[in-house]
């Protein structure tokens, strides 16, 4: 495994998915460059919405890739001291050799991902095909709307999923 350098992973992570990339995440990477495209090229549809994603996708993926870089670091050291320093143990396949870290991971389920491509395109039919119907919804702040809900539905998620309060 390469040693890659945390503060070079940082300013790589300043254009969504280059330090994905960097770190070796090349699929990932490529996710989080499309999806700050598609933010950015949705922003003029819909301006109180798709710049807050933006952020939060920058922000998320910025903290992720300093994460990953992180735990990379630490599986390095950790492989190193288990290479050069085998005496700490009296045999590799002995139990009381800690196991490698592994990294968690959480992958998106492709059932979010058509929900929101469904949204995605119910919003975009709204706006240019029926646009005396989106001059409705933006009356009403429904991006307001929706943001909120989504920020509560995801807060019972969080709540449900973890019991322990």
């Amino acid at each position: 495994m390469i040693k890659k350098k945390r503060w070079l992973t940082f300013f790589l992570a300043w254009i969504p998915g280059l330090g994905h990339m960097y770190l070796g995440f090349k699929k990932l990477g490529l996710e989080y460059m499309i999806g700050a495209i598609l933010c950015i090229i949705f922003i003029p549809s819909m301006p109180s919405i798709f710049p807050f994603a933006l952020a939060a996708l920058w922000f998320y993926q910025l903290f992720d890739a300093l994460q990953k870089a992180a735990w990379m670091k630490l599986s390095v050291e950790e492989h190193e001291r288990m290479m050069f320093h085998p005496d700490a143990y009296s045999a590799p396949w002995s139990m009381g050799v800690p196991p490698m870290p592994s990294y968690p991971q959480e992958e998106v389920s492709p059932v979010w991902v058509g929900i929101g491509c469904v949204i995605a395109g119910f919003l975009l039919m709204v706006i240019n095909v029926f646009p005396w119907l989106w001059r409705i919804l933006v009356d009403m702040n429904i991006g307001t709307i929706l943001l909120a809900l989504a920020l509560i539905g995801y807060g019972f998620r969080l709540l449900r999923k973890n019991t322990k309060v």
